[in-house]
């Protein structure tokens, strides 16, 4: 019997993770998206809140395909700091919720923000000489945070920040 994870495999999963993040950041709640949507100065170039559950998705398919490789490879470069970078960017996606919708931290949610595009960077430049395959899986990741990075640093510039107590830097 073979047991290797098919590709559905890990697709059904990444729509699991989504799911489960969602829920992790208390979006289903109206007034927590009134957050995102109303509250906050935006970055003119921010996406439609609607982006982040196919974007992520997206993401976390790509993720879990490299944890796959990871796992069921023998020797790769690298291969125990890759694994640790990967506990890290999931500790980030499931605690950004927690700082940004239910804390209001705009200036948390871009360091957060700005440690997975650091993640995703430097997973990817870890992985392109001994694994391109693998690299390549770090990618939507690594564009979507670099991105999301730039709105990030704009909401924590042009909004105060409840939690540290810092009004808004910028006007």
């Amino acid at each position: 019997m073979n047991n290797e994870i098919r590709w559905w495999q890990v697709a059904l999963a990444a729509i699991v993770v989504s799911v489960l993040g969602t829920i992790s950041t208390g979006l289903g709640k109206k007034n927590q998206r009134k957050l995102y949507e109303l509250k906050l100065r935006q970055a003119p170039w921010a996406p439609p809140a609607k982006m982040f559950g196919p974007a992520w998705t997206v993401n976390n398919y790509f993720l879990l395909n490299a944890l796959k490789q990871l796992l069921e490879s023998g020797s790769i470069p690298g291969k125990n700091k890759l694994l640790l970078k990967q506990v890290a960017i999931w500790l980030i996606f499931f605690s950004f919720g927690y700082v940004y919708f239910k804390k209001k931290s705009p200036i948390l949610a871009a360091i957060w923000t700005l440690a997975d595009a650091w993640l995703s960077t430097s997973s990817f430049a870890n992985s392109i000489r001994s694994n391109k395959r693998l690299a390549y899986n770090y990618l939507p990741l690594l564009g979507w945070s670099v991105y999301a990075g730039s709105v990030a640093l704009y909401q924590a510039l042009k909004n105060p920040d409840p939690v540290l107590k810092i009004p808004a830097l910028t006007r």
